[in-house]
């Protein structure tokens, strides 16, 4: 299944190398979605890890992720089920820089005056 996600690089993660040679790093997308936000975790697997590295917080991005389930087996727990974002194809839609972003998201929310002397 594939879903099509659009909006702000907001974490790179450090890419991960396990013992069988497999990389991946993570990187956490904020979504939009009317007045609130969602952040995403998706995950570049593989070769695309060092890709991961080269987007900037603040970037505005559209990903195409496949989207990967799986389940364990935690014995006395029960079973688990888990889901992730695999990103397999993205571009960068407006590139920011994080000063940017800071500015912009500064004038939409602007810092509480506080009366008080103390």
């Amino acid at each position: 299944m594939e879903l099509i996600i659009e909006g702000v690089v907001r974490r790179v993660l450090q890419p991960q190398e396990f013992a069988s040679g497999f990389r991946k790093c993570e990187v956490h997308i904020e979504v939009r979605n009317g007045e609130y936000s969602d952040v995403m975790p998706v995950e570049f697997l593989k070769d695309m890890a060092d890709e991961a590295g080269t987007l900037t917080i603040g970037q505005q991005v559209r990903m195409r992720c496949n989207v990967r389930g799986r389940e364990w087996d935690g014995g006395q727990k029960g079973w688990r089920a888990f889901m992730s974002l695999a990103v397999w194809k993205y571009e960068i839609l407006e590139p920011k820089s994080i000063r940017e972003t800071v500015i912009e998201d500064s004038k939409k929310n602007p810092p509480q005056v506080d009366d008080m002397p103390w």
